[in-house]
């Protein structure tokens, strides 16, 4: 049996999350657990460096199996605290902001521990690699760098050895290891499979988006109908359309607005209209629907989701509507502040069925997939 030990003591203050990094949920599993799943599904020992700022919460999410250890100052100094509870032929030392490491390359470490005492994941340089020196720019060859990734795996008498006779710090364990055992070769396994460390706020917005997926859309549905009535103007998408009818209600009745809006509303579960602009408030009288929706959008956008696409339709058997459908398409683009194309109107009748086939009635019908575009 092997050994991972995971370090998650860091303060991670360039995140700028308000909680310590390790514990930033998703899917509601804080970071942490991530790296303790994959290595405990494969039968290893577990031992978590941590904060003892962190260790209420931590404690919650973890079984009496794991073993936690209270971490130091620097980085160097949490691992020597770990590795002195080690028990294991082998350690890996992993650090916890790497929630995406797999089995298929913790597995890789494994076979290679058979001929070697120090492993490395790696993952080569891609892009062209420079050399900046007072504004004097020189080519490196990529080919002879690597980004070093976690975990790095040793002999664990060995690199506890190394570490319990160091005070220095460094930058990862692996140099540890070589300015402890100068001549000692490093075997390094070229990582395939996406293994970031998460520093900045964008990197745990880019994970959210990955592990959550779907989770951050959401889909809002909404059909209005209004009756129509002589001696009313008609108004449709913000705008005022030429007819002898318009429609009937306590603002100024426009039913593709509102359909709109409160397919908005629907999204977040947020209720209808009525909830939030009651017919029985006098403010709301003969209002335009397009404030309204203003004030709809800014309630999905204090809860950071915006429109990824907007599809709607109107029912009408008169007046015809489309020489109409541009303008209101660049109206409700300029009110909601996206792109035109991110807005689909369209109009058809009711094959002079019912209300609306009769002309008694126009109606509306709108579908919105939001996202949500700040996660932090």
């Amino acid at each position: 049996m092997n050994t991972a030990l995971i370090v998650a003591a860091g303060t991670g203050s360039r995140s700028q999350l308000k909680i310590s990094k390790i514990l930033y949920k998703i899917n509601d599993k804080p970071i942490f657990m991530y790296s303790v799943d994959v290595f405990k599904s494969l039968g290893f020992d577990i031992c978590l460096v941590i904060s003892k700022n962190d260790l209420k919460d931590i404690t919650e999410h973890i079984d009496p199996s794991i073993k936690i250890v209270i971490g130091g100052k620097t980085r160097s100094e949490s691992v020597q605290r770990g590795l002195k509870e080690v028990t294991t032929p082998y350690v890996y030392i992993h650090d916890a902001a790497r929630p995406l490491i797999s089995k298929k390359a913790i597995l890789n470490i494994e076979k290679a521990l058979e001929q070697h005492d120090a492993v490395m994941l790696a993952e080569p340089v891609t892009q062209a690699l420079k050399h900046d020196k007072n504004q004097k720019i020189t080519s490196l060859n990529r080919d002879e760098y690597i980004l070093a990734q976690t975990p790095q795996a040793f002999l664990t008498e060995k690199i506890r050895y190394a570490s319990l006779r160091n005070n220095d710090n460094f930058d990862d364990d692996i140099s540890l290891y070589q300015n402890f055992y100068k001549d000692a070769s490093i075997h390094v396994i070229h990582n395939e499979e996406p293994n970031p460390k998460l520093t900045y706020l964008q990197d745990f917005t880019n994970l959210k988006y990955q592990l959550e997926g779907d989770s951050n859309m959401r889909i809002g549905h909404s059909f209005d109908i209004h009756q129509l009535k002589e001696e009313r103007k008609l108004i449709l998408g913000g705008l005022l359309i030429e007819h002898h009818k318009g429609l009937v209600g306590h603002s100024d009745a426009d039913v593709l607005t509102h359909a709109i809006s409160e397919s908005l509303l629907g999204a977040l579960a947020l209720g209808d209209l009525g909830t939030h602009f009651p017919d029985t408030d006098s403010k709301y009288k003969d209002i335009s629907s397009i404030e309204l929706l203003k004030e709809v959008n800014q309630k999905i956008k204090a809860l950071d989701y915006e429109i990824v696409n907007l599809d709607s339709t109107i029912y009408a058997e008169l007046p015809k509507l489309n020489p109409y459908i541009e303008q209101m398409r660049t109206k409700i683009a300029q009110v909601l502040n996206i792109d035109i194309e991110k807005i689909s109107i369209k109009a058809t009748t009711y094959e002079k069925l019912d209300a609306i086939g009769n002309q008694e009635a126009i109606a509306a019908e709108a579908v919105v997939l939001l996202k949500k575009v700040k996660v932090c």
